[in-house]
């Protein structure tokens, strides 16, 4: 754990470093969510739709190329097992990714690490919805994002798909089993206009 933030502070470091000549952007983003669990205690897991919502900034290291793209996201996850009694996973994360974005024209390819804080969790059991014990899942997780997209540099619109997931096990116990968070991403994002 130490290691990640280490290394997380590290490039948030260089990226100022490389971005102080460069224009910063800030934008909003928001999109549809397609999570499940994986892991080889995941298998009877069925997917299900949340949604995500949040700011990004776009830090230019090499123009119209390279960039640092760190973003701050409000996103729903968990899954569904339709087997046992109808049971639903509904967990809420804030996701911190810090990704490297390559241009190509109007394309984009993202990658890079993510760091998520829990921060609501329920479980439903047909219609009734209960609190999971907090203790029973890890507060934070670290896992890796990667992604494509289409930018509209004049609009400042984006939209793309993501790919996140866990390396970090969804439960405390290690006894508990291997299950840990998967996330397909459809985002429409807005890059507010520079000075």
């Amino acid at each position: 754990m130490k290691k990640t933030l280490l290394l997380l502070t590290l490039l948030l470091t260089l990226t100022t470093v490389f971005t102080a000549e460069a224009q910063t952007r800030f934008g909003v983003k928001v999109g549809v969510n397609y999570s499940g669990f994986e892991g080889d205690d995941a298998d009877d897991a069925d997917r299900r739709f949340g949604f995500h919502a949040g700011v990004m900034a776009y830090m230019p290291v090499v123009e119209d190329f390279f960039a640092i793209k760190p973003e701050i996201l409000y996103s729903q996850k968990g899954a569904e097992f339709e087997d046992l009694a109808n049971l639903k996973f509904r967990l809420s994360y804030v996701d911190v990714p810090v990704l490297a974005q390559i241009n190509a024209g109007p394309l984009y390819f993202e990658a890079g690490p993510q760091v998520s804080f829990r921060v609501q969790d329920k479980v439903e059991v047909d219609d009734a919805s209960y609190d999971v014990d907090s203790d029973a899942l890890k507060r934070t997780s670290f896992g890796y994002a990667a992604g494509i997209g289409l930018a509209s540099t004049p609009l400042g619109l984006s939209v793309g798909v993501r790919y996140n997931a866990d390396f970090t096990k969804l439960y405390e116990d290690d006894n508990a089993g291997n299950v840990r968070n998967s996330v397909f991403m459809l985002t429409l994002g807005y890059m507010f206009p520079s000075r």
